[in-house]
């Protein structure tokens, strides 16, 4: 038997891999952090993102249109989460539901990572833009949470237009 054979004793591989294990535990918090936050960027994006083809449906329409939080059957929540997906749809009646099938748009489900949360503001349950773009009624805030606590906001003024907040500093997720 030669003793200069190519390849690596036992002892190296443990070694190897105790090194790799030991590394693989320093870097995993600094990992989790940046999933955490990276699944509330994609959340923030998302939302917004969606608020704006909303209002840019209704103006290449020239119809109204509503955005709302989805129950998952094709119908709009009446609850505040938004965590489940939402519905766009055409809206000339201005109702509270889709009246046709046809009249969806977009039925996006579960968007999101478990852990992240969409509430909108009290008393403001969907959005509807009207044809020159405007979003009637008062101010809506949606805010992304994960782990009770805030990670950013999506704000939608009375003339429609969307924008988006992160906290300075580590904040809790407002209750409702």
């Amino acid at each position: 038997m030669r003793k200069d054979a190519p390849g690596f004793t036992l002892v190296e591989c443990l070694t190897v891999l105790a090194i790799f294990a030991v590394l693989c535990g320093l870097a995993l918090p600094g990992l989790q952090d940046t999933l955490r936050r990276q699944r509330a960027a994609t959340a923030l994006h998302l939302v917004s993102a969606q608020l704006a083809q909303a209002r840019a449906t209704a103006v290449m329409q020239r119809q109204p249109v509503t955005l709302c939080p989805s129950r998952g059957d094709s119908r709009c929540h009446d609850a505040p989460d938004w965590s489940g997906g939402w519905l766009l749809y055409r809206d000339p009646q201005r109702r509270n539901q889709p009246v046709a099938a046809t009249d969806i748009l977009r039925d996006v489900r579960r968007p999101f990572a478990a852990s992240v949360q969409v509430h909108s503001s009290g008393g403001r349950l969907r959005v509807r833009y009207q044809p020159d773009g405007r979003s009637g009624g008062s101010n809506l805030t949606l805010r992304v949470c994960q782990d009770a606590r805030l990670d950013g906001e999506v704000i939608v003024n009375n003339v429609g237009r969307v924008r988006t907040r992160k906290p300075v500093a580590a904040t809790a997720c407002p209750a409702g």
